[in-house]
């Protein structure tokens, strides 16, 4: 189990109200909210610093073909 870490936060109060009167625990959903953000960041950051790469790859296997193609696995 993580360590857990306090923290504050500003949210709409109207709508921290109607979440409060549904007895919704905002821990656990701040928590699955920020873990999705920050996994689309990572992604986006990922694809970012590699794009590069991807392209050359890309560009290599449109000219060259594919291994499993080289060996007539794929036709």
């Amino acid at each position: 189990m993580s360590v857990k870490a306090a923290c504050n936060t500003t949210i709409n109060r109207d709508l921290l109200s109607e979440a409060k009167a549904l007895n919704i625990k905002l821990s656990p959903i701040f928590e699955s909210a920020l873990a999705v953000a920050v996994r689309e960041e990572k992604k986006k950051k990922w694809f970012k610093e590699n794009q590069r790469a991807i392209q050359d790859h890309n560009q290599q296997v449109s000219e060259t073909g594919t291994f499993s193609e080289s060996i007539g696995q794929l036709k």
